[in-house]
């Protein structure tokens, strides 16, 4: 190719009022190699403009002609509250072709931060970022380039919970103490799992690994905290059992909270009330710590029952110490109550 250059100039572009560009060649070249010459240019020219260099056009950079038709669309259009979303820009004329390359498309957006400037490629197309900033809410995306009227879109950041589970594994702990694993799983208004949630989780006992602060979703919709309890932190609970508490923000400013019964696996305290009926005895069990077996011992040298709450005939009138051993998988435990039998 015989050595030469290339330049630019601001050529109008019919009907806008602004100026485009035209590449103009210098120097001799075969009919083959000017084609590719000027191709060069003219991604070069757009190059520049997207790095938002001027280019010397005394009437600024270019924009879209009267009567262009401006479509948006975005992907993802719901996204974490730290989330991204790509804003796709479509610029074409009324006659259907695109918009010169290089043309100046300007967004803004009421909520996070979009990309303010992006520029038309070949085929007429611009693309810009929406970056959520942390905050809840409807973005709408405007568009506009020159004086055509400006298109705008939705797109729903950090969108706020409509339904949520939770589940602590183990579901109960020795009264020694120990570690559980608690998960919540939160979803949306149509049952996909949500990202970028707030979730908090609360315990009525122990320490939480989070320290009580806040747990973002991952992009299951999971939420994952730890509790850890100690024999000292139990022994501050007079039942069996205790609460632990999820929450987070639902629509309408409302809060769904779930909560979930952690059982603490004590040893068995034996107890049992009877009602006589003459010679017959029934006896009921009244243990706490949910024992697991029994055994009755009904003081008559008459074998003894496994039953939880069994039936005694006594053959003759007296006073039995009658005895009830409790068992779990913690321990056992026994009491022991005086039965006066008469006729």
């Amino acid at each position: 190719m015989t050595p030469g250059s290339f330049s630019f100039r601001p050529a109008p572009d019919a009907g806008s009022g602004r100026c485009g560009w035209t590449v103009r060649v210098h120097g001799s070249y075969t009919p083959f190699e000017m084609p590719n010459l000027r191709s060069f240019a003219r991604r070069s020219l757009l190059l520049l403009a997207a790095l938002g260099v001027p280019l010397g056009c005394s009437e600024g950079t270019p924009v879209a002609p009267s009567g262009t038709i401006l479509r948006v669309s975005a992907y993802p259009t719901r996204i974490a509250t730290r989330g991204l979303s790509t804003v796709t820009v479509s610029a074409y004329r009324s006659t259907g072709n695109p918009v010169n390359p290089g043309t100046e498309v300007r967004l803004s957006s009421t909520i996070g931060v979009v990309d303010p400037v992006a520029y038309t490629n070949d085929s007429g197309q611009a693309y810009a970022n929406l970056r959520a900033d942390g905050r809840v809410g409807t973005a709408t995306v405007t568009v506009f380039s020159g004086g055509v009227e400006p298109v705008t879109l939705d797109v729903a950041i950090g969108q706020l919970a409509a339904s949520m589970s939770f589940q602590v594994t183990p579901s109960s702990v020795a009264e020694t103490g120990g570690t559980l694993d608690l998960l919540a799983l939160v979803r949306d208004d149509v049952s996909q799992p949500l990202a970028g949630s707030q979730v908090n989780f609360r315990s009525e006992v122990g320490t939480l690994a989070s320290g009580g602060r806040f747990i973002t979703t991952d992009a299951d919709g999971e939420a994952r905290d730890t509790l850890t309890v100690t024999a000292a932190d139990l022994q501050l609970v007079g039942g069996d059992s205790f609460t632990v508490t999820a929450e987070v923000g639902g629509s309408g400013g409302s809060i769904i909270s779930r909560t979930f019964e952690v059982g603490i696996q004590r040893p068995p305290r034996a107890a049992f009330t009877f009602q006589r009926a003459g010679l017959v005895v029934t006896f009921n069990d009244t243990s706490t710590g949910s024992p697991t077996s029994w055994l009755w011992d009904f003081g008559d040298n008459t074998p003894t029952s496994n039953q939880q709450n069994p039936v005694h005939a006594y053959s003759a009138p007296g006073t039995y110490v009658v005895t009830l051993t409790a068992r779990n998988s913690i321990g056992t435990s026994s009491a022991s109550n005086l039965v006066q039998i008469t006729n």
